[in-house]
C-alpha cells in the first residue's frame, strides 16, 4: 500500500469517528515523537496552531519521567484522558512505546466507553505500531 493510500485510509477512519460522535470536535492521527499531526478530521475549520497545540499536549502526557522505558515497576499507559477548560483531550497509542497516536478533542458529554472502543478498533484496523 502506498503512503498516500495509507493516509487516505487513516483520514477515512478519522472521518468515521468524527461522524459517529457529535461530541468529537477534532479527530487526529499524529506522530508524537516529532509532535506532528499527520491527518485530521474536524467539524469546523481550525488552524494548524490548534492541531500543533493538541499534539504537543498529547505527547507531553506520555513524557512523564516515571513512565520512562527504564522503569520496570509500571507499564507505560497507552491511553490518556485529560480534562481541559475546552473539554476532554483523549489520546490513544497502539502500544506502550508507539510514537503513533489517535488524538480527540471532545465535549464533556462524550460517551467515553464508546469512543474508546471505536478508537481502539481503529488502531487495530490501521495497524500502526
Amino acid at each position: 500500500m502506498s503512503r498516500k493510500a495509507a493516509k487516505m485510509d487513516i483520514s477515512e477512519h478519522l472521518d468515521a469517528i468524527n461522524k459517529a460522535f457529535d461530541s468529537v470536535r477534532i479527530a487526529a492521527f499524529a506522530d508524537l515523537s516529532v509532535q506532528l499531526v499527520l491527518a485530521d478530521s474536524t467539524k469546523s475549520e481550525i488552524g494548524q496552531e490548534l492541531l500543533d497545540d493538541l499534539c504537543i499536549k498529547a505527547a507531553n502526557v506520555f513524557e512523564c519521567p516515571a513512565l520512562s522505558v527504564d522503569n520496570s515497576l509500571i507499564d507505560p499507559p497507552v491511553e490518556a484522558i485529560i480534562m481541559t477548560d475546552k473539554g476532554i483531550l483523549l489520546t490513544l497509542r497502539s502500544t506502550e512505546f508507539s510514537p503513533n497516536a489517535l488524538i480527540f478533542e471532545c465535549d464533556y458529554n462524550i460517551n467515553l466507553k464508546d469512543i474508546l472502543e471505536m478508537a481502539r478498533n481503529t488502531l487495530k484496523k490501521i495497524g500502526v505500531e
